[in-house]
């Protein structure tokens, strides 16, 4: 899925970082929001 700069992006869930609970991007509409991708720690990536 290509995504274009500055088109609202598709919503998704996560889990926390912190908790259990899962936080969704669509809980953030209406405010700048930046997400990041990093590779998992000790993959090689």
């Amino acid at each position: 899925m290509e995504i274009q700069a500055g088109s609202a992006a598709p919503d998704f869930s996560l889990a926390a970082h912190n908790s259990d609970q899962k936080v969704a991007l669509s809980s953030f509409r209406g405010r700048p929001v930046v997400v990041a991708f990093m590779p998992f720690a000790f993959t090689g990536g």
